[in-house]
């Protein structure tokens, strides 16, 4: 497994791990366990989504789809 992204907090990493796994790719959250190790302090950079490297192209495609805000929910949707 190679490292595709360095997420800002463990939100983030929750939410681009579930959008990689919806399309199809398995990943990894590197340092999601540590997140109860630090208590009380803010947990930033240490986690990592790592995926195998055959599904790195179609996993970096969705991570740059997100960071434009392509995937942006629209709030009329739910209606």
């Amino acid at each position: 497994m190679i490292r595709i992204f360095r997420c800002s907090d463990y939100v983030e990493a929750h939410l681009l791990a579930g959008l990689l796994r919806e399309h199809g790719i398995e990943t990894f959250l590197q340092g999601a366990l540590l997140q109860g190790g630090l208590g009380e302090l803010p947990a930033m950079g240490h986690l990592a989504l790592m995926v195998d490297e055959d599904d790195q192209v179609a996993a970096r495609k969705l991570i740059d789809a997100y960071e434009r805000g392509e995937l942006k929910i629209d709030e009329d949707q739910g209606e």
